[in-house]
C-alpha cells in the first residue's frame, strides 16, 4: 500500500468507499444522502484548506482507504456551510426519495458543537477526525493508514484530535480504543442516538 493526501480527482472514489463502509455501520446518516451528495462534500473538504485526507493506495493506484479530517473543525464547518446550496442541490434526488432525511439535515445544520453542549453531532472546533473508510480488504493497512493520518496531524502542529463513535459500534470503538484513543464524553444526538467523543493525544 501506498500513501497519499487526496486530490480533487479522488472525490468520486472517496464517496464510493465512504458509502461502502457507512451502510455497513448502526446509525450511520450520510450514506443516506446519496453518492452525488457525498463525491460534492468531499470535493469541497477537499479544496478546504485545513482539511487533512490521507488515501492509501494500492500498486494499481486504486484507492483502498482513507482517513479524512480537518485541524480546525471550525473552518471545516464553514466551509461547508458557504458550499451548502451546492450540498444541498446534491442530495435533492435522496430527499425526493424520503422525505424524512429534510428534518435530519435539518437538525444538523443547525446543531452547535458537542464540546460545549450535551447535545448535538459532532466536534466542531480543534483537530478533528471526520471518517475513516476502508475496503473489506483493507485489514492491517487500514490500521496503518490511521497511525500515518495521526502522526500527519501531530507533524502540521495538532496536540490532539477528536471524533465521535457511536456506542452501538462497539468493533469501531475496540480499534480506535486500541491505537490509543480515550473516551472524553457521552452525549445523545438530536435523533437520539448515543455517542462518544474520542480523544487522541498526538503531542506530548
Amino acid at each position: 500500500m501506498h500513501v497519499r493526501l487526496a486530490n480533487r480527482n479522488d472525490a468520486d472514489r472517496l464517496a464510493h468507499l465512504h458509502e461502502q463502509s457507512s451502510a455497513k455501520q448502526a446509525g450511520g446518516f450520510m450514506f443516506r444522502l446519496g453518492w452525488p451528495f457525498l463525491s460534492q462534500y468531499y470535493r469541497v473538504l477537499i479544496d478546504a484548506g485545513s482539511s487533512i485526507i490521507l488515501c492509501g493506495v494500492d500498486d494499481s493506484g486504486r484507492v483502498i482507504g482513507f482517513v479524512a479530517g480537518s485541524l480546525d473543525g471550525k473552518s471545516r464547518v464553514t466551509a461547508l456551510r458557504r458550499k451548502r446550496f451546492r450540498l444541498l442541490i446534491a442530495c435533492l434526488p435522496a430527499l425526493a426519495r424520503q422525505p424524512m432525511l429534510i428534518r435530519e439535515v435539518y437538525a444538523r445544520q443547525n446543531s452547535s458543537s458537542v464540546d460545549g453542549a450535551e447535545t448535538g453531532y459532532v466536534v466542531q472546533s480543534g483537530a478533528h477526525e471526520e471518517f475513516w473508510a476502508w475496503l473489506p480488504e483493507g485489514g492491517v493497512g487500514a490500521v496503518e493508514l490511521h497511525l500515518k493520518w495521526l502522526s500527519l496531524m501531530r507533524l502540521l502542529g495538532a496536540e490532539s484530535v477528536s471524533g465521535e463513535v457511536d456506542k452501538v459500534n462497539d468493533a469501531v470503538l475496540r480499534v480506535h480504543r486500541m491505537l490509543g484513543a480515550r473516551v472524553v464524553k457521552e452525549f445523545t444526538t438530536p435523533d437520539g442516538r448515543r455517542r462518544l467523543v474520542i480523544r487522541y493525544q498526538v503531542k506530548a
